[in-house]
């Protein structure tokens, strides 16, 4: 995660976990390779997931663009997709609630798998969201 990143689009990177069911030449399972030998990518492989302390660190950036009234951008999941089918739900829905409570900060969620987002999105958020579109 981080605080401060050199991503020139966003402020922010924050990973509600680590993993996803692998994508052709992914950076991501690349890294993941280099620090853990690959552990979390790939079908059925166990995602990682982080503790309270990781959880807070939005809470701290949302005070701080508040206080100085400019909004962040959050770029989320750089290291997972957020719509994974073997991704925890509770720990999806914890974060559908840490984006709630950040009302200062503008989360990106960047996906290759949309089709999965009516489905995982909580209810009052998918009718604001166009399912089609631009696809590779």
């Amino acid at each position: 995660m981080g605080a401060v990143t050199k991503i020139e689009w966003c402020h922010h990177t924050f990973n509600p976990w680590w993993g996803c069911p692998l994508c052709d030449r992914c950076y991501a399972m690349m890294l993941d390779t280099r620090w853990f030998k690959r552990a979390h990518w790939g079908p059925r492989a166990p995602r990682r997931y982080f503790g309270d302390a990781y959880w807070r660190e939005p809470l701290k950036w949302d005070c701080l663009a508040g206080a100085a009234r400019r909004r962040r951008r959050v770029f989320c999941a750089s290291m997972a997709d957020v719509f994974d089918n073997e991704v925890d739900p509770a720990v999806r829905d914890r974060l559908w609630r840490l984006i709630r409570r950040t009302r200062n900060l503008d989360w990106l969620l960047l996906t290759k798998r949309i089709g999965n987002a009516p489905e995982m999105l909580p209810d009052d958020w998918a009718a604001d969201i166009p399912m089609s579109g631009w696809s590779c």
